[in-house]
């Protein structure tokens, strides 16, 4: 590990971040640094790691400029929301502290449509735009082949995403989808049906490496139109193909957008041979893929960006070390509640001292209440898994949703979770 910074004693401000409190904790004890955390409540996972907490709205920017200074602040950290990444990046610019992203790099790599065009100009792989009439949307509508999906251009964790059938129903979404963009724009694209794969890359000081790329296998039964994940696979059975054909060209467009530092997150289809790219996240992801990352190849990606928030630079890890290319298979399972209130939990403590599991996000507690709203609020429990081969992580998955269950008021189970484990492959990947 390098040690090109000393941070001891530095005031590392963390926004959110309550599904990665170990990891946060662990950068802050090996580096002596100060947690202040800041927010409208505070889970019981922050309070334990927590040194300081200050009850603030974190998306008004005064408060947040005027906390940072009044508490003597070395940097400021967010976990994933992309809303509250905005609003640091303009204090962090304001009062001139390290962040990732600049406020003109951020918007560029949000925008989907700006996303898209870049993507054609580089020869990334994407998805069909329609043009739009904004004018007329019913003649519009009928020039369209459905179904398509609507989107703001510029909007968080899918809100007002939303697929259209019909041309009677077009006018009514796109201006769904219109009123839920910060600048009342909209991007209207073709419908993909294919599996999907996110590819996550590191950047430190305009070196990129390609960290992960996994197979999100979902929900079959389904109604909504984001179906909820329940496998993440890592090695993807598609990575040799993907490394072949797009990575070369996809670093060549990440660069060209201006990003420098910091972690990208490309979320795209495969089907019928060919790979298809329709968003990017410029942030951690929620799938924690640097829990593997560390384990396999030995670099945490999210304490670079830790420690890239007090110092300006990603470091504390070798760059060289990073291998989409895994020697084990990983999965991250997760357990999906059918929504209600927590009585009984039964398996967790015992699942995590198996073998090959990793960590274990447990998000809901007993007497915490879940809503069926097809979101990811649904995710009760996570489980990331390493295993030697892939009979064996199917082995592994088969027993984790088998032992572990919750149980609702009336007695109820609520895990409805039971993935195929014979869907699951990871392709022509060699593990070691």
């Amino acid at each position: 590990m390098n040690k090109e910074e000393n941070m001891a004693g530095k005031r590392l401000l963390v926004l959110g971040g309550p599904n990665n409190a170990p990891d946060i904790k662990s950068f802050a004890v090996r580096e002596n640094v100060v947690l202040v955390f800041a927010g409208l409540g505070f889970s019981s996972e922050i309070k334990e790691i927590a040194d300081e907490m200050h009850v603030i709205d974190i998306l008004d920017r005064a408060q947040l400029a005027n906390l940072v200074i009044e508490k003597k602040i070395d940097g400021i950290f967010v976990g994933g929301n992309e809303d509250i990444i905005s609003c640091a990046i303009d204090v962090c610019e304001k009062l001139g502290l390290p962040f990732y992203s600049s406020r003109v790099v951020w918007d560029n790599a949000m925008n989907k449509r700006v996303f898209k065009e870049t993507c054609r100009k580089y020869n990334v792989p994407t998805m069909q735009d329609y043009k739009i009439d904004t004018s007329d949307l019913e003649a519009s509508a009928k020039t369209l082949q459905y179904p398509v999906v609507i989107k703001p251009v510029d909007s968080c964790g899918s809100n007002g995403v939303m697929k259209c059938e019909t041309a009677e129903d077009f006018p009514g979404l796109y201006n769904y989808a219109k009123e839920r963009s910060r600048t009342g724009q909209v991007t209207v694209e073709e419908f993909d049906d294919g599996f999907e794969i996110c590819v996550y890359y590191t950047f430190v000081d305009g070196n990129v490496t390609l960290s992960s790329m996994s197979d999100k296998y979902v929900r079959g039964n389904t109604n909504s139109f984001i179906p909820l994940s329940e496998i993440y696979a890592y090695p993807s059975q598609y990575l040799p193909q993907y490394i072949k054909e797009v990575d070369s060209n996809m670093r060549e467009m990440l660069l060209a957008l201006g990003i420098r530092n910091g972690i990208t997150s490309m979320q795209g289809f495969y089907k019928d041979g060919k790979f298809k790219f329709f968003e990017m996240g410029f942030r951690l992801g929620g799938t924690a893929q640097y829990r593997y990352t560390e384990h396999i190849n030995g670099i945490n990606s999210l304490h670079m960006m830790m420690a890239y928030a007090l110092t300006g630079k990603m470091c504390g890890y070798d760059q060289a070390l990073d291998n989409a290319c895994f020697h084990k298979p990983c999965c991250t399972l997760t357990l999906l509640s059918k929504g209600g209130t927590v009585a009984r939990i039964e398996g967790v403590e015992e699942a995590r001292k198996m073998e090959g599991v990793l960590y274990i996000e447990n998000r809901y507690k007993v007497g915490d209440t879940i809503k069926a709203t097809r979101t990811i609020s649904q995710f009760h429990v996570r489980i990331y898994i390493v295993a030697d081969s892939e009979a064996e992580m199917k082995e592994k998955i088969e027993h984790l949703q088998t032992s572990i269950q919750a149980y609702d008021t009336e007695g109820s189970p609520m895990l409805i979770t039971h993935f195929d484990t014979n869907k699951l492959s990871f392709g022509d990947n060699v593990f070691a």
